[in-house]
Order: C-alpha cells, then structure tokens, then sequence
C-alpha cells in the first residue's frame, strides 16, 4: 500500500465521523495554541538570556508578565488538551464501532462466509488503535505543521540565511519518513496481519472449547498462539529498530541545523568578523537558534508521528472495507406502514444464492395465509432456513418478491416497509438463536416494548420455564448454564414476548428430546397468528395444518403420509 492508498484508508472513515468534526478542530486549535505557547516560552527565555549575557540588562517587566501569562496559558492549554482529546477518542471509538455494527446489520457475516475473530479483531483491536489516531494524532500532526510554518515565516523575517537553514533541515529530516516509509508499511502490514491471525485461532479455540478438551488440543493450540505470537513481536521488534534507526538520523539532522543557524546567525552579527558589516545584534542569536529548533523539532515530531502510523493503514483499510460492505437489504426511500389485523406470506418467484454459489432457491413461489399454520419440509440444504430468512429479511431475493398478506389478500413487499414495524409483526426463532448475557428479563425485552413484569412471567410460564427459572436469573454469555432445551423455551419466550402476528421457526426442535419437542411443539400449536416452521423432524411437522415441499418449484403442499 503506497502513500496515496494509506491517504485513502484514513479518508474512508471521515464520512462516519463526520458528527465529530468540530470535536477535532477544536482539539487541534487547542493543541496549536498549546505547542505555539511552549515555542513562545522558548524563544523569550532565549531572548531574555541573550541580551542578559550581551547587554547585560535583565528582561523588563512586561516580559516577566508575558512569560508569566504564557505558563498560565500553557497549563490550562495542556490540560484542555487531554481532556478535549480524551472525551473525543472514546466518541470516536463509538461512533466507529455504532458504523461498524450498522455495517454488519445490512450485510450478515454468515452469508458472506467471514470468519467471526476477523471480525471481532476490526471492532475491538482495530477501532481501538484508530480512535486516538482521530481524536489527537490528526491535530498533533496539524499542530506541527503550523508549528513549523510560523517559525520558519519568523526566522525568515529575521534573518533569511536562518530561514534558508530551517528549510533545508526539515526537508532532510521529511525525506526519511519517505526513504523508509516502503519497509515500514510493509512491517506495520505484516504485523497487523500476524495479530488477526492470531484473534482468529483463539476465537475459534475459545468457540470449540469443548472439542479442544475433548480432543486434548489444548497444548497443540497453546503452541501455535505461542509461535505466532512470537512471530509477530518479532516483526513488531523489527519495525521499532527501525524506527529508532531513522529517530538517530533525524536527531543528527537537527544538530546540524542547529550548527548551521548558529554559523549563519554569528555571521549576521559580525561574531566571525569585526562587527562592521553586521545585520543582526548578537543578543537575537539564542532567540534565533530556539526559533530554529522549534522549527525542525515540529518537522521531527510529525515525521516520527508518521512513521510510526504504519500499524495503522493496514487497520484503517479493515474499517474501512467492514464499514463500505455491500447491503444485503435495501432500504426504502418510502417506508410502507403495516395495516392492523392478521398477516400471511407469499413468496413470488423467488431466486436466491450465497455467494458465487449455485442458487439455493430458483423462482419459487408458495403462500401461507394469515392464521395458518405452515411447514416446511425438505432435504438438508435445500433451502429450508434460506426460506426463513428471506420471510423475515435477513437478506433480500436476488430475484421476485416476499410479501406480508392482509386477508383481503393485498400484498405488502417487505423489502418497502418500515423496518420497525417489521419486525414488530415478524418474530424470528432459529435453531442458532443466541441469548445475550444478562437476565431473563433483559433477554425477553431485548428489541421490543417495555412489558410488565407480569406479562413477562405468564410468557415463561406459556413455554414451561417457570419451574426452573426466574426473571432476575442471570444467563450468562450465551445461555451456557442452560441446556439445549431450556435455551430453545427461553428463546421462543422472547419471540412471543413481542407479540408478532407472523412467527417463523427454523429447525428449533433439531436437537431435542422428545419431550422437550413436544412441548415446545404444543406452544407453537397454540400461537394465536400465523406460523411458517421449518424442520427435517415428522413429528414437529405434524403438527402443522399443511406442509410445504420445499423441493417443488412452486411450494407444492405435501401429504402426512410423505413424512
């Protein structure tokens, strides 16, 4: 990645930080007062001791108050510095994270086959790295810059051999960032690279923790993170020799700028002559050399900034690339609102393929009429869960339409409607369904209206959890006190606890006993809208008014007696 890519990467993300402009301006104009206030303070106390030592008269009190004011103000400008820098990163970092997850929610990771450390690496490690980049590095770097320039027009003025002197150096010392830039990025991009590897094997260690134990791969695991990591401190110590290597080179820079403004300036005041010819009292010569080092060391300290910003282009084009996703929905420029009543489901022609796959689906079309209960049987991977997805727009067709069905039978495409009232009339029960760490309450308003506590107890008591759970109970990450039936009740609980008028269940029942499925079979049973569940399991289907052959072009209904 060359210079103008790495400009591209950081670009990329300023659209969705574009509520925080105002927070990095001011953290800049404050970081600009701040620097310009300690090069102040350098340049008088230089002066003061320059004409203390030539004209042997001690600074006046009008420098005693300016130099006084200038601390004052270098304080206060300090510590708003931090304190504006500070509040900005963590905006900063939700405001990335909010971007990111939107990001996510318009495009599902399972579809496009994306590995959840390398995701979870780009929302915690790489925005993280990133937000201080934003809320101080920006203004840091455009601190510097007006630093440089307001030195370099004074010295300029004062003497333009000085300014001439101040140019070349920080030109010399620019030039490094660019000599080395190539093998830094490439370190920096290689380093980044090693630690998402890294986010992705123990995401998938801590992910199979039982299949590791069982499997007793725990030190096999424990020596590949151990390699790897090694291999990436590695690179990480490589890339800071480096760094120091060219922090030598521009520290030999600025002493010989330092050298060059003494000579030219000496020469200015007759130092080196009689005095005849001079241009510039010998008073001015500390002031000028501070001015001068001011100069280069604003150059230096943006260049060193730089240099050290290569760790992060590799993690801003991941932010970007997660954050410029393409859609897998539309949002509609005008939102259809849901009449009240029941509501069905039609499917039109519908083709859908993940990826560059072949289609899962390829024009088909089936209905479910509000009220009724439907299933869905099929052979694995003929499209049964795609089926349900589409009725509840995880991801849009690639071709025909999915509608909600009025019983007047007036069809309303759910890729036009409101998607809060979607999703207030469709609930959603998959076999991966996630609890969220929390209580029960927590999880069972999770998404929806505020309920009472009592409405929230008899939906527990509806799927038959009462016995064994209360609504203060905390679940933990993912449910994992929970057995696989009590996690399959308590995730139906959520999904009625929205009152959907249209419920959609994809293989819940999977991986139960019999008599877990039957009760949870007998809760669906009595759900008072219309049902579209789909299952590989005889029993689950049977309880359904009419079963939908999944492998018929146009959802031919099955006979029982085909189970």
């Amino acid at each position: 990645m060359n210079t103008a890519s790495a400009l591209r990467a950081f670009r990329a993300l300023l659209p969705a930080l574009r509520p925080e402009w105002r927070g990095m301006l001011r953290s800049y104009l404050v970081g600009t007062a701040s620097a310009l206030a300690l090069a102040a303070l350098t340049v008088l106390t230089a002066w003061a001791v320059g004409h203390a030592v030539v004209d042997r008269t001690p600074p006046g009190a009008a420098w005693w108050v300016l130099v006084g004011g200038l601390v004052l103000a270098r304080t206060v400008l300090t510590w708003q510095e931090m304190d504006v820098s500070h509040a900005l990163a963590y905006r900063v970092l939700a405001r990335l994270r909010m971007a990111l997850f939107d990001a996510y929610a318009r495009s599902v990771p399972g579809r496009r086959r994306e590995h959840s450390g390398r995701a979870a690496a780009v929302a915690m490690g790489d925005i993280e790295k990133l937000e201080f980049f934003y809320a101080h590095t920006v203004a840091q770097l455009g601190a510097s810059i007006t630093v440089f320039l307001t030195t370099l027009i004074t010295a300029s003025v004062l003497l333009p051999e000085a300014g001439a002197v101040m140019l070349g150096g920080s030109a010399v010392v620019a030039t490094t960032a660019l000599y080395w830039a190539r093998t830094a990025r490439r370190l920096g991009e290689r380093e980044q690279h090693e630690r998402s590897a890294l986010s992705e094997r123990i995401v998938d260690a801590l992910g199979a923790l039982r299949e590791v134990l069982a499997y007793r791969l725990a030190s096999r695991i424990i020596a590949e993170t151990d390699t790897a990591t090694r291999r990436a401190t590695a690179i990480t110590r490589r890339r800071e020799l480096l760094a120091q290597l060219v922090t030598a080179v521009r520290e030999l820079v600025v002493t010989a700028v330092v050298v060059g403004v003494i000579a030219v300036s000496a020469a200015a005041a007759g130092v080196l002559t009689d005095g005849a010819d001079a241009r510039l009292s010998p008073a001015l010569l500390p002031a000028l050399v501070a001015l001068a080092v001011a100069g280069v060391a604003a150059t230096t300290e943006a260049t060193t900034t730089l240099t050290q910003l290569h760790p992060l282009i590799a993690s801003a084009g991941r932010v970007a690339a997660g954050l410029n996703r393409p859609p897998v929905v539309t949002v509609p420029r005008a939102p259809r609102r849901l009449p009240d009543g029941p509501l069905g489901l039609r499917f039109r022609d519908v083709s859908f393929a993940y990826d560059s796959r072949r289609p899962t689906l390829t024009a088909w079309s089936a209905e479910v009429a509000p009220g009724e209960h439907a299933g869905l049987a099929g052979p694995s991977g003929a499209g049964k869960s795609t089926v349900i997805a589409l009725a509840a727009r995880l991801w849009d067709p690639s071709a025909g339409t999915v509608e909600l069905v009025t019983a007047d039978g007036a069809g309303f495409p759910v890729s036009e409607l409101d998607d809060t009232a979607l999703r207030g009339a469709v609930a959603l029960v998959d076999q991966d369904a996630t609890l969220f760490h929390g209580t029960v309450r927590d999880n069972l308003l999770r998404g929806g209206r505020p309920r009472p506590d009592s409405d929230l107890a008899a939906v527990l008591a509806r799927v038959g959890a009462t016995g064994w759970i209360g609504l203060d109970d905390d679940l933990g990450e993912d449910g994992v006190r929970l057995s696989g039936g009590q996690k399959a009740r308590l995730c139906l609980a959520r999904a009625l606890a929205r009152r959907p008028r249209v419920l959609l269940v994809d293989e819940v029942t999977a991986s139960l006993d019999p008599d877990t499925e039957q009760a949870i079979s007998d809760v669906i049973a009595d759900f008072d809208g219309t049902v579209l569940i789909a299952s590989h399991r005889p029993e689950t289907l049977a309880r359904c008014d009419r079963i939908i052959d999944i492998t018929a072009p146009t959802g031919r209904d099955r006979e029982p007696s085909v189970l």
